[in-house]
């Protein structure tokens, strides 16, 4: 690859519909992937007020092709900063060029700014493809760690 990659915090609604249809390509079952909604969070969420979450968009020649969605944390288990990874997409015409990594090089580089010493993540069991591409890079999965969800609902 001979162009330079660029990585910069912006907005990635379409890139994130991208990632839906991939997704359901895998397997069917979510509802379909809602744009306004997409939107509105990220206005809030990531770009509000008091933001839970930053947005890296990683461009070629200004064209986006990829994105990581990261918020910083705390790991218990070895009482540690972390930066939790919750999304990475890259466009399928870009894939296996190096945006993938170099995406999780900035986010290290990053967590090292904010003095984190592990990036962590969940990848859906289902998606072969995003757990080689981590495992190539030396993740290592937790497999007596189970992803668990507790909906918060309006009073």
């Amino acid at each position: 690859m001979t162009a330079k990659i660029v990585i910069r915090p912006a907005e990635m609604v379409a890139m994130a519909a991208e990632f839906d249809a991939f997704l359901r390509g895998i397997e069917a079952g979510d509802p379909p992937f809602d744009d306004a909604k997409a939107t509105s969070g990220l206005e809030r969420f990531a770009f509000g007020k008091a933001p839970l979450c930053t947005v890296l968009i990683a461009e070629q020649e200004a064209t986006a092709v990829g994105y990581a969605i990261y918020s910083l944390g705390f790991w218990a288990d070895a009482w540690e900063g972390m930066l939790f990874l919750t999304d990475l997409f890259v466009r399928e015409a870009w894939r296996s060029q190096g945006v993938g990594r170099r995406l999780m090089q900035e986010l290290t580089a990053i967590g090292r700014k904010e003095g984190c010493q592990r990036i962590m993540w969940t990848v859906w069991t289902e998606n072969a493809e995003a757990r080689q591409f981590y495992r190539a890079l030396g993740a290592e999965e937790i497999a007596e760690e189970r992803l668990m969800t507790w909906p918060i609902r309006a009073k």
